[in-house]
């Protein structure tokens, strides 16, 4: 990698603008953090199968908002009408949308030289229930179009390769332009226990959660909104079967084809990949301290290259325990999770996150993150994430986010960075 002093004038920025994003950030927090939290509406309990960024989710925390007359909007008369039309379509086919887009903007800066990256990401999602309600066995076919773009020269997903990170400081915000990454069927079938999907989806969504994972509502870096040491497919063509069991405990297996990956963008991106990309994952739900809601989750997973896209072979498995918090609202994530091959970027990672929902809506994070290089096996890499997001109406939300790095990473460069950012996001 060339020393980044060597960069594009473009690229640099001045080291105040830096300075000032952390006195507005640390203003914010600290008028934040003495309000008491409430009941939680948003956050799913521990087992959820599906991260905070899937359809079904998203569509759920947007009706929760919608209704609660405590919470008012930007645009009262377009929200009202907009809320009432799709009413309207729910109420006449079955069919629920929601459009969203999310801002990014990030600032990187060690002793020696500074860099800022932003872009934004247009969503517009859907989920159609077919037929199947009347027999309590719904099918729903779900949807996802997005416009993922850069403002300027350099998108926050790039900020790890122009600086020599070993891991990304935000899972998505890219510049990869119009995607189709989710287009599926899902079945429930015995009361609800048995779910089946097939079709074109991002299989992260699926495996591997946990309660703070998420780029667009919790922790940005990828230690926390994703995890850097399993070789997960952008999006793929494939399937995933779980099974809930009534004694708490779970069990999930899922594969497809890779066209698209964190770590090399050079994939074909059509359904003829022949890249693949397999896991199983089981979970148990328990009472754990103070007899409170836990869970204890492991997964493995397996992926298969190929020659023409030059992606290579890799496995791994992944262990989480979360734990409830003795406040409403309150929630601890640990992670523990290794990879063997050269398919994801870390080998060895260590997570410890901890959140709490402050005023009904609003949420504080911090975490701990440690990773080895699967390319570079001497350098480690750590962090500390902390972030304030704030609930401003019905549709708009604002979260500032400041990550302290320390290690070499890939480039012989500072042993210490810091990432400043500011993420926004209105959602209809």
């Amino acid at each position: 990698m060339a020393p980044r002093m060597d960069k594009p004038v473009y690229y640099r920025f001045e080291t105040c603008y830096t300075l000032l994003l952390l006195v507005v950030l640390w203003f914010i927090i600290g008028c934040a953090i003495p309000v008491a939290a409430t009941e939680s509406f948003l956050s799913p309990g521990p087992g959820e199968d599906e991260t905070a960024d899937s359809i079904g989710p998203s569509i759920e925390r947007r009706d929760a908002l919608g209704y609660d007359p405590t919470r008012h909007s930007m645009f009262p008369d377009f929200y009202y009408r907009y809320r009432s039309w799709h009413e309207e379509i729910n109420k006449n086919i079955g069919l629920e949308t929601l459009f969203s887009y999310d801002m990014l903007g990030q600032g990187y800066a060690d002793k020696d030289w500074s860099v800022g990256a932003s872009s934004g990401d247009a969503t517009f999602s859907g989920r159609w229930l077919m037929f199947g309600q009347k027999y309590n066995r719904p099918v729903h076919l779900s949807f996802r179009l997005r416009y993922r773009h850069a403002y300027g020269d350099l998108a926050p997903s790039q900020l790890s390769s122009e600086t020599g990170l070993i891991w990304k400081t935000v899972d998505g915000f890219t510049d990869a332009g119009f995607q189709i990454p989710n287009l599926y069927i899902s079945q429930e079938l015995a009361d609800e226990r048995l779910t089946l999907r097939y079709g074109q989806f991002s299989i992260d969504h699926f495996f591997d959660n946990h309660k703070l994972r998420s780029a667009k509502r919790y922790f940005l870096n990828e230690a926390f909104s994703l995890n850097p040491s399993i070789a997960f497919p952008s999006y793929g063509a494939g399937f995933t079967v779980q099974w809930q069991d009534t004694g708490n405990w779970d069990l999930a297996i899922g594969g497809s084809n890779i066209q698209g990956t964190d770590k090399d963008q050079t994939v074909s991106f059509s359904l003829t990949s022949s890249a693949l990309f397999y896991t199983a994952q089981g979970g148990y739900n328990f009472a754990g301290f103070g007899k409170r809601d836990a869970r204890m989750q492991l997964l493995g997973w397996q992926s298969q290259g190929n020659q023409e896209d030059e992606l290579p072979d890799g496995t791994g498995a992944s262990l989480t325990l979360e734990q409830e918090g003795v406040s409403s609202g309150e929630h601890f994530v640990v992670r523990y999770a290794f990879s063997d091959g050269d398919a994801a970027l870390v080998d060895q990672l260590f997570m410890l996150g901890w959140g709490r929902e402050i005023r009904k809506y609003d949420h504080f994070g911090l975490g701990l993150g440690l990773g080895r290089s699967a390319k570079e096996n001497s350098r480690w890499q750590g962090l500390v994430e902390i972030y304030y997001r704030w609930q401003v109406t019905k549709e708009l939300m604002l979260t500032p986010d400041l990550q302290i790095i320390a290690g070499e990473g890939l480039a012989d460069g500072d042993t210490l960075q810091i990432v400043a950012g500011l993420r926004a996001g209105i959602t209809f």
